[in-house]
């Protein structure tokens, strides 16, 4: 596999299908920990139960950096429940995460480029990927059926948001009144977990390509401060 790990994740998220003893998000962290990374290629966040509201940013960069530091991949696990709306995200861990993650940091005369990011959609209780990940169909000029999936980024962080359909120049067709978007059109790919398992270095590796291509892309780094409804 040949990359070092961090990975982001809401860790009592309970809004997954049953995949270990906890019944959490933490449970699939767990799983790649054993069954698809080893020792230091893996790296995750801790317990995300401690309150940021009262932290300052250098303090929250102390705490990451050192996780983060030696990374070359940042998996985001994506669960029903992983964004608070009623907490400001500038006060939930997963948004600082991805910020450092996309920074470039120096240590010790030492530069550390920013990480490639990866979403693996996780099942929710019923089994299912619709909460984030919808997909309809439409019959081509050739008389083809042809499938489109549709994200649903409107339930993400916005760090997530606005890294996704964010390449420079992107190729957009009209069709049935909708904007489909074609290629790599998302610094931030996005796979169904089932999918990954199949073929996880084929995802690593295409998440790594695309980070050798962030001139293509708008790349939003900070955390936003937001208003609470």
């Amino acid at each position: 596999m040949g990359y070092k790990v961090f990975v982001s994740y809401k860790y009592a998220d309970k809004d997954v299908f049953q995949n270990g003893n906890n019944g959490t998000v933490r449970d699939y962290v767990d799983y790649l920990q054993e069954h698809k990374f080893t020792g230091d290629d893996f790296n995750k966040a801790e317990d995300d139960h401690e309150d940021l509201s009262a932290f300052r940013d250098e303090t929250i960069q102390s705490h990451l950096k050192d996780k983060i530091w030696d990374s070359s991949v940042t998996i985001i696990l994506i669960s029903k429940n992983m964004r608070d709306p009623l907490v400001s995200e500038q006060d939930q861990w997963i948004p600082w995460e991805i910020s450092y993650s996309l920074r470039t940091q120096v240590r010790d005369k030492k530069r550390s480029n920013p990480n490639a990011l990866l979403a693996i959609v996780l099942p929710d209780s019923a089994n299912s990927y619709e909460y984030f990940l919808t997909k309809w169909q439409y019959v081509d000029d050739n008389n083809v059926t042809q499938y489109v999936r549709t994200i649903h980024t409107d339930t993400a962080f916005e760090i997530i948001r606005k890294n996704m359909f964010n390449q420079k120049n992107p190729e957009i067709k009209l069709i049935e009144n909708k904007n489909v978007y074609f290629g790599a059109c998302s610094y931030i790919p996005t796979v169904k977990w089932k999918d990954f398992l199949e073929a996880t270095d084929k995802y690593l590796d295409e998440a790594v390509a695309l980070s050798q291509k962030k001139e293509e892309y708008w790349i939003q780094k900070q955390v936003h401060i937001n208003e609470i409804p």
